[in-house]
């Protein structure tokens, strides 16, 4: 199960490096539906191949924090499979126009989710060994680079109602897209290579 959890891991690390710019330039300049059937297509693929890895992650010797991290990071996967599904049959116009507009927040919460798991789990599982700690402070970087632009744009829209995008927003912006971007990539590298 191991060598299966590292080929595709390896895979999962591929298709997350290739089609989250591919996801983001299909909706530029407006939201399409080659978007969301991209968005679809690899929240679908991500689910498939992360979860061998959360059935191996953090070694042989069961605990209760590991049966808690492994099932929790299979249902991520399972949610990621079926809203990867629902939106790929959307954005083909397959389920109708009611569920085609609730489809894309939901894929978007449970990617939301798979970034909060990461966290969690490098938390649950952190190790002595400088692996361990790799994995550690790359998977709080994966956890808080997705969660920290949450919370801050609840607070901005509550508190900060006047905020305007503007020309000097763009750069931190633009890094915190690519601290997400690269930081499931880094992550799983190093799980993969410790397993």
């Amino acid at each position: 199960m191991v060598l299966v959890a590292r080929f595709t891991g390896v895979i999962a690390i591929i298709s997350w490096f290739i089609g989250a710019p591919l996801v983001v330039l299909a909706g530029v300049p407006f939201p399409s539906d080659t978007e969301y059937l991209y968005m679809g297509m690899l929240a679908a693929i991500l689910g498939l191949t992360l979860a061998p890895v959360t059935r191996v992650i953090g070694g042989p010797v069961s605990s209760h924090r590991k049966a808690f991290v492994r099932l929790s990071g299979l249902a991520v996967c399972i949610a990621l499979i079926a809203s990867g599904a629902m939106l790929t049959l959307s954005a083909g116009g397959r389920l109708g126009d009611g569920v085609t507009r609730l489809v894309p927040e939901t894929t978007v919460v449970v990617l939301v989710a798979l970034f909060v798991w990461i966290g969690v789990a490098s938390i649950a599982l952190r190790g002595p060994s400088t692996i361990g700690r790799g994995i550690f402070w790359l998977g709080l970087l994966a956890g808080a680079s997705v969660a920290l632009p949450v919370v801050a744009s609840i607070l901005m829209f509550y508190f900060a109602k006047d905020f305007v995008v503007t020309d000097a927003t763009v750069l931190p912006f633009l890094l915190i897209d690519l601290v997400v971007w690269v930081s499931l990539p880094a992550w799983l590298t190093v799980v993969v290579v410790s397993l």
